[in-house]
């Protein structure tokens, strides 16, 4: 799952009332777009800067395209400060442990604290509640181009996914079954 924080002039009364013109709708924390069983969500923040910058989660799952589309769709012409977007790995056969060992065999990924804290490229990947989450940053003052972040991640994501052992008779099972 990716998920983007932004600030975007707008505030979420306003951002409810154009989401309703493309089939958006509003759930308790947000508002959700769902189709084949991918989800866009956004979350504007509880505590609302005073200012006109509004902050807002979005997440989704499925292809970063996919998620770019709508993220543009959505509040993307409206100019956003992208200041953070993550990726969210979480697989039932990997544990703490098995993340930890995984990234300490790679020699591109820098220990920075052996709790779980890693870096390549200027990309963090975290360990924790197994689980590895893939961060990236903005520097102060300074706005994140979303294309980019979301390949950098999203090239990370792909080289660290834990391969599932495919043969000639596995496959035939799950084709039978």
């Amino acid at each position: 799952m990716f998920k983007i924080t932004c600030f975007a002039p707008i505030d979420p009364s306003d951002l409810e009332q154009r989401l309703k013109g493309i089939y958006f709708k509003t759930v308790r924390k947000g508002f959700e777009w769902s189709m084949d069983g991918s989800t866009f969500r956004i979350e504007p923040f509880e505590n609302q800067p005073r200012t006109s910058m509004k902050a807002y989660r979005i997440s989704f799952d499925g292809e970063i395209h996919g998620g770019q589309y709508l993220f543009d769709l959505t509040i993307g012409c409206l100019e956003p400060l992208v200041t953070c977007v993550e990726c969210i790995l979480d697989y039932p056969t990997m544990k703490d442990v098995d993340w930890m060992k995984e990234l300490r065999k790679r020699p591109s990924y820098q220990m920075i604290d052996p709790r779980g804290l890693y870096m390549k490229k200027g990309i963090s990947a975290i360990v924790t509640n197994d689980s590895l989450t893939l961060k990236l940053h903005s520097r102060k003052n300074n706005n994140l181009k979303l294309v980019d972040a979301l390949k950098e991640i999203d090239i990370l994501r792909e080289d660290l996914v834990p391969n599932e052992d495919c043969n000639l008779f596995s496959c035939l099972q799950e084709e039978i079954a």
